[in-house]
């Protein structure tokens, strides 16, 4: 999702202080702004700063590593360290030792990159280094979308129920780990699993333009996966998505043609209204309000679409989950933190209450976006595990 750290949008702020409310200042915010928006950041950076690493001695790949101190390093519960680029990966265990300015936290795991060698470090939600972690049989299919062919990984049922299947989409920023937590308890019960990509993902084809849609554009990949699954015999089907995918996944059943195969959703740490969403962020709340209005507009004028290169409008009341709720009919399963700081929860427990005879809406406390699982994994596979068991 949108990130309060953008440089644009600080150095927009910087430049309203210095320079009033002019009409070129309100226009060039808004600018900005909407720029931000579609940006187009396949990989999240590794800007977590390692300051010591401590191998244990005749255990090769595991030790205590200290870290800066951030809200994604310092959270209890267990991630993965990512490094050089994503050659390295590890397991991040239990903090054992923090100060004001660092955490030091064991791991273990390592494969790829030595950690020795790294200065700086990505935290990710998922447990997992990778498909191989789940312990189950997977291989590796390739859709094909509009755009060309793109990677998933298809992980079949340990005891398949017949055309059972559950799709699996990531948020904005993100890889296919980071749904990987649902597919053991969806294999459990019978579903086969597709963890895809999307347009502008590491391996998936680039979006015209190389922009984000924010879930009107990529909804199309996810209904390029469906009718994929369908022609391997899907025919009941699962979307799950997680922060923006939550959004795709919400598009992918209001368009797609195969949207009555679709027997339920699961929205973790969706994306349900992204005005809300952009409003949140720091970086956007001290922006003038008549910049905000500017950027909506571009997103879906004919001149917004020229300078940010967009082959078709973004209308941000399209993604709004709350307004279209009564176009829902399936059972829905919303998760979501208190501890958000990236998506609000305030829309989440809006869209539970406009239809709650199709919501099961869970609300978890001081875990961060899409780290429901790592601050209570007991709660959330429980939780998760039984509304798949209801479906079935």
């Amino acid at each position: 999702m949108v990130r309060s750290t953008n440089w644009t949008l600080r150095l927009g702020a910087f430049v309203l202080g210095a320079s009033g409310f002019t009409g070129v200042t309100i226009a060039g915010l808004g600018v900005l702004l909407a720029k931000t928006l579609v940006a187009s950041r396949p990989v999240a950076p590794e800007n977590v700063h390692v300051y010591a690493v401590t191998e244990n001695p005749g255990t090769p790949g595991s030790g205590q590593i200290e870290l800066q101190r951030t809200t994604e390093s310092e959270q209890a519960g267990q991630y993965t360290l990512s490094w050089g680029h994503g050659l390295g990966r590890a397991i991040l265990d239990e903090t054992i030792d923090a100060t004001a300015f660092t955490v030091t936290r064991r791991y273990h795991g390592v494969e790829g990159v030595p950690i020795q060698a790294a200065k700086t470090v990505r935290v990710m939600s998922a447990p997992q280094r990778g498909i191989k972690d789940l312990g189950l049989p997977w291989e590796t299919v390739m859709i094909p979308t509009e755009l060309g062919r793109a990677p998933a990984w298809l992980v079949p049922a340990t005891e398949p129920k017949p055309g059972h299947w559950m799709i699996h989409v990531h948020g904005r920023g993100a890889t296919r780990v980071e749904p990987l937590r649902t597919v053991p308890l969806a294999a459990e019960r019978g579903w086969n699993s597709l963890v895809i990509t999307y347009r502008n993902d590491r391996g998936a084809p680039s979006a015209p333009g190389g922009r984000y849609g924010l879930g009107l554009t990529e909804w199309r990949d996810v209904d390029a996966a469906i009718e994929w699954a369908v022609s391997k015999g899907a025919r009941r089907i699962l979307l799950a998505g997680w922060s923006m995918g939550g959004t795709i996944a919400a598009q992918a059943y209001f368009r797609s043609r195969y949207s009555p195969l679709v027997e339920g959703i699961m929205l973790e740490s969706p994306g349900v209204d992204w005005r809300a969403t952009i409003e949140f962020q720091p970086s956007v709340k001290h922006l003038p309000d008549r910049s905000k209005r500017f950027a909506n507009w571009l997103l879906h004028s004919r001149l917004g679409r020229a300078i940010m290169r967009l082959k078709e409008p973004i209308n941000l009341e399209e993604v709004d989950l709350v307004a279209r709720a009564h176009e829902l009919d399936v059972p829905v399963l919303l998760l979501h933190s208190t501890g958000d700081t990236v998506v609000p929860v305030g829309p989440s427990r809006k869209l539970a209450a406009a239809i709650p005879e199709l919501v099961q809406y869970e609300e978890f406390a001081g875990a961060r976006h899409v780290r429901l699982w790592n601050r209570e994994p007991q709660r959330w596979e429980r939780v998760v595990g039984q509304w798949l068991d209801e479906r079935v």
